[in-house]
Formats: C-alpha cells, structure tokens, sequence
C-alpha cells in the first residue's frame, strides 16, 4: 500500500464526507416518504426541521467532497510522483496503480461531484422558497449519492494499493510508445489533427454564440438550456483532445508530448489547474442548466426561478470557455507571431 499523508488527508476526507452523508440519510429518507408540506402537524414541522439539518450536513459533505478532489489531483499531479521511482508527473503515478485504476478513480470521484452539484443546486432552489416545494425530490436525488460516495472510497483505496514505491516506472515511456509513426502522432483516432482542429473551432464559435445568447436572454426558449447542454458535452471531449494532443506542444515547446499531467508542474506554470478547472466548470454547469428544470417543471413558479439560475450557469460557461481559450491558446499565438511557422510546420 501506497502511504502518503496527503493521501491520507484525501481519504480521511472522504470518509468525513462519507460520514456526514450516512448521518443525513435517516432524516432524509423519512422526509421522502413522509413529507406533506399541506399538513402542519408535529410530525411535519419536525420533518421540517430534520430536513434542514440534513441539508446543511449535505452541504457540508459537498465541501468535503470538493476539497477531497482537488486535494487527489494536486497530490497525484505534483506529490506522490516524489515517491515513485521513474515517475516525473501524473502520469507515473497512474501507471503504477492497479490496472484501470486511475481511471476507474478519477471517474467515480467525478461522477460523485457531478451528483452532489445537481443536488446542492436542487437543494440551493428549494430553500429559495418558504413552502420548499423540492423537498421530496432532493431527498429521493440524495439517496443515491451514499452509494455512489462509498464506491469512491473503496475505489481512491484499491487505486493507491496498487502502488509498490520500489517498482519503477517510465512514464515518458508511456507517452512516447502509443506512436509507431508520425502519422499516428499527429492523428487522433485515425482523423488528422486538422480535422478536430476544425471541429475545435466551430464548437467553441457554437458554444461561445449560445451561452451569451441564453445569458443575456429575456425570453425563456426552451431549446436553447438542452442545445447548449449538448454543445457543452460535444465540446468537453474535443477541447481535452486538442489541448493535450495540439495545443499542449505550446506549453512545453516540444512536438508529440501528448501527457495530460504535465501541465500541472510549475516548469508549465501550472496551467493545468485553470484548464482542466474551467473544463470541470463548464461540464457540471452544463449538467445543471438541462437537468435542474427538467426536475422542477412541473411548478411554473420554480420553473421560472430554475430558468433564471440556468442564465447564470450559461454566463459562468461564457466565461469559463474564455478563460480556457486564453491560456491554453495563447502560446500558439505568441509562438507564431515570434517565429512565423506553427510547431507542427
């Protein structure tokens, strides 16, 4: 086993996570099959009041959840490959875990996010109002995040039991060995780099035009919250591609260096963290603008409130996408302007 004090700040922190959830979860679970918001009886005014000890416990363990996250990336990017022999990045430490650990790890800790952002803001939009119409619906969502809060855990252990710290590793071996030819270098499953150079560029026009648009919007159009959800889900993989496979030569001035983990290190300035933070931002408002009004349109009056906060999601994506455009584009510019050629000639 892998034993590091970060590490162990990571797991100790989804277990509190863990903890507070198990513990809002009785409160909850009476709320979903007792709730009556007609009734003022003792027994509804204290589910009221459990009901709201229980979200502040889910708020809390929200926190955590997010803390425990970044904490695994930054150890994985800059930390735990000091005690791997060979390892100069993340993507040593990957290697070293168990078979489709690492990816097994980073996906249970996303989809776990990604369920306790969609109720936070459930829960955020049912305390708006007095009568906390959404109650129901939040405790039935929160329910189903323990189970996925416990795979998480088992999963961050399995992932870092896998680790011998006296077996070695090449991680730049793994980088440069997926290319036999050049070709396969400068492609990305088997369509030239020009191609999603393309698709890169009109996904971004798409997604910048519709996410000012549904912002700035008066007029509530319903097919505006899913073209945008859609954008931003055909966006998200093509941006992760070019950046790492393109755009990531810019940053370390060498060709063919397609390590997603790289970018972290502070010989890159750490850009890793603004652009794979922005790209996170971006997927989970996208998550939320379609599926929060989805689940509330049925009361036209948190229908209309839903919509709102779906404005303000599509202006953080804005936003988001133009601060992932600069940094991760910019060097391309300047490289250019300085030497007059593109990396790749």
């Amino acid at each position: 086993m892998f034993w590091h004090p970060l590490l162990l700040a990571v797991i100790s922190s989804q277990f509190m996570a863990l903890l507070l959830l198990l513990a809002a979860c009785p409160a909850w679970l009476n709320t979903a099959l007792n709730w009556d918001p007609l009734v003022a009886d003792h027994r509804q005014l204290s589910l009221e009041t459990k009901a709201e000890g229980a979200s502040i416990l889910g708020r809390a363990a929200f926190g955590l959840s997010l803390f425990s996250g970044v904490l695994l990336v930054f150890g994985i990017a800059n930390i735990f490959h000091e005690d791997i022999p060979g390892a100069m990045c993340g993507t040593g430490v990957c290697q070293a875990m168990s078979a489709d650990g690492s990816t097994r790890l980073l996906l249970y800790n996303g989809l776990l996010i990604m369920l306790m952002k969609l109720w936070y803001e459930l829960d955020k939009l049912n305390r708006m109002l007095a009568e906390m119409p959404l109650t129901q619906i939040s405790a039935r969502l929160f329910l189903t995040i323990p189970v996925v809060a416990v795979l998480t855990l088992k999963q961050t252990y399995d992932s870092f039991a896998g680790i011998r710290p006296n077996q070695p590793v090449d991680c730049c071996a793994v980088v440069y060995d997926q290319f036999s030819t050049i070709e396969q270098a400068t492609s990305i499953f088997g369509l030239g780099d020009h191609v999603w150079l393309i698709a890169f560029i009109v996904l971004n026009i798409l997604l910048l035009i519709v996410s000012v648009a549904l912002s700035v919007s008066r007029i509530d159009r319903p097919w505006e919250r899913p073209a945008l959800a859609v954008i931003t889900w055909l966006w998200l993989p093509v941006a992760a591609l070019i950046l790492v496979n393109v755009l990531s030569a810019y940053h370390y001035e060498v060709l063919h260096h397609h390590c997603p983990w790289c970018l972290f290190l502070p010989e890159h300035h750490m850009v890793g963290y603004p652009l794979y933070g922005g790209m996170t931002l971006i997927g989970m408002e996208g998550v939320t603008l379609f599926i929060l009004p989805i689940l509330v349109k049925h009361d036209t009056g948190i229908y209309r409130i839903a919509v709102n906060l779906g404005r303000q999601a599509a202006k953080k994506i804005a936003i988001a996408q133009l601060l992932f455009l600069i940094i991760a584009v910019l060097p391309a510019i300047i490289w250019r302007l300085r030497y007059g050629v593109w990396m790749s000639g």
